[in-house]
């Protein structure tokens, strides 16, 4: 198990504790229901600023001063080249072109049509996942013979994402994503390995969550199957919804005031997504789904320079696989309870079984 060094010495099993406490949201297995937004506050024990709060979250993400950092990084921030990361995310658009998307979404939307339905399905195994596949090999141009080999290498990837604590998996994600970044290091696409991950892996579990909330709100889902041209703003309900990433860990490289408080060079902090995404003070009703909801944006995938670059591609898969969804599942219900996988970082079903 991680262990975090603190000013008090502590181990790094008090920021489980903290995670795991009672109103952290952890205690159920439902991540649709995240812990409530708590005023902005220095936790000793974790050595961390905690924020939850819509606008401490935002302010945090806008902040050029504060820079990802992986949730067992206890040392000063080695600050990266800005110029270079900027080159980079500006090579990452252009291949990710508006042109590029819509050239991707026919053949994806293609593939969605070749999938088998039957009265009863999973729709996490038998829909989410094979669409989201055949999506990481469309557009990163993998063989689909080495489809088994980098599947493993990415499931490896994705579990240690979901448990970011676990020093074992961190290792074993740390072989593996050199492994497909091998794979990957002719392609065309700048950042083909993540990108691979991301489709293949992350796009599901969140597409899990998503059409979870929108088959216990079954007015949304049949609002959506009347008008489709609704999806791509559903598709951001389902973002703020059923927030994939609980929180997201960063780094002072500089003391600067945020939001009046006082963060020293080298603070940690912990910006909880999913929390900020219930904030009742931005979103009326905040544990409603509403596919129409007109309120401030999600804050699922970043805001600003450091927010996710690949959202635009994320959004149009998301979109063309939530439109085959409710166009060729009608009047289904789930059967049995739901199976869950994942950690403290995110959660989602394993399985979803409809009939």
């Amino acid at each position: 198990m991680f262990t975090v060094s603190t000013r008090r010495g502590e181990s790094g099993t008090a920021l489980r504790r903290w995670l795991a406490a009672p109103d952290s949201g952890l205690e159920h297995e439902d991540p649709l229901s995240p812990p409530r937004p708590r005023d902005a506050a220095f936790n000793h024990d974790l050595n961390a600023w905690a924020l939850s709060r819509y606008t401490d979250v935002l302010t945090a993400l806008r902040e050029p001063s504060l820079w990802p950092v992986a949730p067992r990084k206890t040392t000063n921030l080695k600050i990266p080249d800005e110029a270079v990361l900027q080159a980079l995310r500006a090579r990452v658009l252009e291949a990710f072109s508006t042109s590029k998307l819509n050239h991707w979404q026919k053949q994806i939307e293609r593939a969605a049509e070749r999938l088998p339905m039957k009265c009863a399905v999973d729709l996490v195994t038998e829909f989410a996942e094979p669409l989201c596949l055949a999506s990481a090999e469309i557009v990163t141009g993998s063989n689909p013979a080495d489809r088994e080999h980098l599947l493993g290498a990415a499931r490896i990837v994705s579990r240690s994402a979901a448990e970011p604590f676990d020093e074992n998996l961190r290792l074993q994600a740390t072989q593996a994503d050199a492994e497909v970044d091998r794979y990957f290091r002719d392609s065309g696409i700048p950042m083909a390995g993540p990108t691979f991950v991301a489709l293949s892996r992350t796009v599901p579990c969140l597409l899990a969550n998503g059409w979870l909330a929108l088959l216990r709100h079954p007015d949304e889902l049949a609002r959506l199957r009347a008008s489709p041209e609704r999806i791509p703003k559903a598709i951001e309900e389902i973002l703020r919804y059923a927030c994939l990433p609980q929180f997201v860990f960063r780094q002072a490289s500089r003391p600067l005031d945020l939001c009046g408080l006082p963060i020293a060079d080298g603070d940690r902090l912990i910006l909880r997504i999913a929390s900020a995404n219930r904030d009742p003070q931005q979103f009326s009703d905040p544990d409603r789904f509403d596919s129409a909801r007109r309120e401030a944006s999600q804050l699922s995938l970043g805001f600003g320079l450091h927010s996710c670059v690949g959202g635009a591609l994320i959004r149009m898969t998301a979109a063309v696989a939530t439109r085959a969804f409710v166009q060729r599942i009608d009047a289904c219900q789930i059967c049995g309870s739901v199976e869950w996988r994942g950690g403290a970082g995110f959660r989602s079903p394993s399985r979803l079984q409809v009939q």
